[in-house]
C-alpha cells in the first residue's frame, strides 16, 4: 500500500512540474504584454503633447486644439523626441 502512495506522489510531483513551467510562462507573457502596453501609452501621451505644443507655436485657438497639454508634467523629461517647452499651463492659460 505505500508503494501506491509513494507512486501517485511521484506521478503527481511529474505532472506538477510542467504546470508551474507553464504558469510561470503565463505570467512572463502578461507581464509583457503590461509592459507593451505602457509604452504605447507614454508614446501617445508624448505624441499628444507635441501634437499640442505645435498648435500652441502656431496660434491655434484653445478650443481648435489637437492633442493636451502636458498636465503630467514629464514632457520635458521623459519625451526626448519633442522639444522642451515652458510651462504648458501658462500657455493654456495665455490663450
Amino acid at each position: 500500500m505505500s508503494n501506491l502512495s509513494d507512486l501517485k506522489r511521484l506521478s503527481m510531483g511529474f505532472f506538477a512540474l510542467p504546470l508551474a513551467c507553464a504558469g510561470l510562462l503565463i505570467m512572463a507573457n502578461v507581464q509583457q504584454t503590461d509592459r507593451e502596453v505602457a509604452a504605447e501609452q507614454h508614446r501617445q501621451y508624448c505624441e499628444d503633447v507635441a501634437l499640442w505644443r505645435t498648435e500652441v507655436a502656431q496660434g491655434v485657438p484653445l478650443n481648435r486644439r489637437a492633442g493636451q497639454p502636458d498636465h503630467q508634467g514629464i514632457a520635458d523629461e521623459q519625451c526626448p523626441s519633442i522639444p522642451a517647452s515652458g510651462n504648458s499651463q501658462r500657455q493654456l492659460a495665455s490663450n
